[in-house]
């Protein structure tokens, strides 16, 4: 099954951001994709999409284990594409200082790195990814 970058670029958008890519965003990532031929779309890649798997699980556990560095990549230029972007600005910088709201998203992120590690591992182990 052969995927288009916007098939691509919707699913990992959705996986980091819980929220449908915007045609701004989904530009950006296919420009970027021109301008660095050398971020290619793998099997790897391929079947997280086709499957609709969890790819900022897979992603985690991979990266600990130095492989899967082209969705590592595909993921990175999606949240630098998002970063510049004035309707993300919640989901990278904290707009209002408060000590308790940021002790509980310290272990809100805790919490979540330990589940993504479980869900990354079961999937690659199911799906067969690696």
């Amino acid at each position: 099954m052969t995927l288009s970058l916007t098939d691509e670029a919707a699913w990992l958008h959705r996986c980091l951001f819980h929220r449908p890519i915007d045609d701004i965003s989904l530009k950006r990532y296919e420009e970027a994709h021109s301008r660095f031929p050398q971020v290619v779309t793998t099997a790897l890649v391929s079947r997280v999409v086709a499957r609709r798997l969890d790819a900022e699980a897979i992603e985690f556990v991979l990266r600990r284990r130095g492989a899967g560095r082209e969705l590592t990549q595909k993921i990175q230029i999606l949240s630098y594409v998002a970063e510049a972007r004035p309707e993300y600005l919640s989901t990278f910088i904290n707009t209002s200082p408060s000590r308790a709201r940021a002790a509980a998203a310290l272990l809100a992120a805790l919490l979540v790195a330990v589940w993504k590690s479980l869900k990354g591992r079961y999937l690659i182990r199911r799906h067969g990814l690696v």
